[in-house]
């Protein structure tokens, strides 16, 4: 197994930084700092960050291919301007449940979002995972889901991953052309597969799938075949999400948090909450286009 090491990027001491993805074009990456109410966006040419604040908790942004972005609130689908000042509602998700709030999502190879909630108050599987598709309209595609994450697909698009976080398997779906159906084809790996517990994830050009370790320190590769491949070591117990960038898309951005650790652990890692970085041998994919 091949090993690597993260160090800081930015140091952010984000509370929850979560949802990174890569942005191509203007070779930045975007994430969110969820307790904060606020979105960053890391220029990777300049090595320098910016923020803008927001209304809300967000758990994800991406940019939309017609301009602007597309965020996470916890319950509703917003879209804002380049600048983040107006806000509109695309759709609502399950404002009949008081306890949960939209969480991990992943744009998919048609250009809609997939996307599942968190539930806030226990580990009662009562939220599930959607799709908005390009048009705004929602679906839902199961329930059963406590802590929805690892939401990414194979770089094909015909396989999409998916992990709750409060159970731990990382279980895949074969994706029918157009998203017209999924079915379930069997897990990729079980709880067991590392440390911690899986939370967001990215694959690579390969079909490895890169999984952060909540509570474990670590970030590992999976290959196609369910085997570990690669480890990174985290200056921190609490990895939340990845995403492969950098100009060959061979550099791991990890986001981490500070909340929900014990104060001596925050003296051991004082570095929590801040992005990561490590350049890895696998490349990213570049990134399904957003056409919500």
């Amino acid at each position: 197994m091949r090993l690597h090491h993260a160090r800081t990027a930015f140091d952010c001491h984000n509370l929850l930084g979560e949802g990174c993805n890569w942005n191509v074009s203007n070779q930045s990456l975007l994430w969110t700092d969820i307790e904060a109410k606020c979105v960053f966006r890391w220029d990777d040419n300049k090595r320098a960050a910016e923020m803008r604040q927001l209304p809300d908790r967000a758990a994800f942004v991406f940019p939309r291919a017609r301009g602007g972005f597309v965020l996470g609130f916890p319950k509703c689908v917003v879209v804002t301007d380049p600048t983040f000042t107006h806000f509109s509602q695309l759709a609502q998700i399950e404002p009949h449940l008081a306890q949960t709030r939209v969480n991990d999502a992943a744009i998919d190879p048609y250009g809609g979002i997939v996307l599942g909630t968190y539930n806030e108050r226990n580990r009662e599987p009562v939220g599930s995972v959607y799709r908005v598709a390009p048009d705004g309209e929602v679906v839902m595609l199961f329930g059963g889901v406590a802590a929805a994450n690892g939401l990414a697909f194979s770089p094909d698009g015909r396989i999409m991953y998916f992990t709750d976080t409060a159970e731990g398997t990382i279980r895949r779906f074969a994706l029918a052309p157009q998203f017209t159906g999924l079915a379930e084809i069997g897990s990729l790996a079980g709880p067991n597969i590392a440390l911690g517990s899986p939370d967001g994830a990215t694959v690579d050009i390969e079909g490895g799938y890169w999984s952060a370790r909540l509570r474990g320190g670590c970030v590992v590769r999976i290959d196609r075949n369910g085997h570990l491949t690669d480890r990174v070591d985290m200056p921190s117990m609490a990895p939340t999400c990845v995403a492969l960038g950098g100009k060959d898309l061979r550099t791991l951005f990890i986001t981490s948090r500070r909340v929900r650790q014990s104060s001596d652990e925050l003296l051991q890692f004082p570095e929590s909450g801040n992005l990561f970085r490590v350049e890895v041998g696998q490349a990213g994919r570049s990134p399904f286009s957003c056409r919500v």
